[in-house]
């Protein structure tokens, strides 16, 4: 009689939840690349301008972008200005958008 108690009892007993498959990864798409530099420019036009002319915010984003490194190139915007205006425009581009000036550039004066 318990024998035939357990094996009532087991059969009322609930099921075991099925294993669901986690969800397969959305397929990422890649990074778009980076904008070319004369799509950079149209965007951004005032990579074109002079130390002078650069509104305050901008200067200050120049000024970040110097200080970083090993060897900051300007550590205020008096050191700053012959330095940007001496920049190619691939080296600003690279300076404020990118991972900073290249090692050839940053040596020159």
């Amino acid at each position: 009689m318990a024998l035939g108690l357990l094996l009532a009892m087991a059969g009322c007993a609930p099921l075991p939840a099925p294993r669901i498959a986690p969800p397969a990864p959305a397929a990422t798409t890649p990074a778009p690349p980076p904008p070319s530099l004369a799509v950079r420019l149209r965007r951004e036009a005032w990579l074109t301008r002079f130390w002078e002319q650069l509104t305050p915010t901008q200067r200050r984003r120049v000024l970040s972008r110097l200080r970083r490194g090993d060897t900051p190139l300007a550590r205020t915007e008096a050191e700053a200005a012959p330095v940007w205006d001496g920049l190619g425009l691939p080296e600003r581009n690279a300076l404020v958008f990118g991972p900073g000036l290249p090692r050839a550039a940053a040596a020159t004066d």
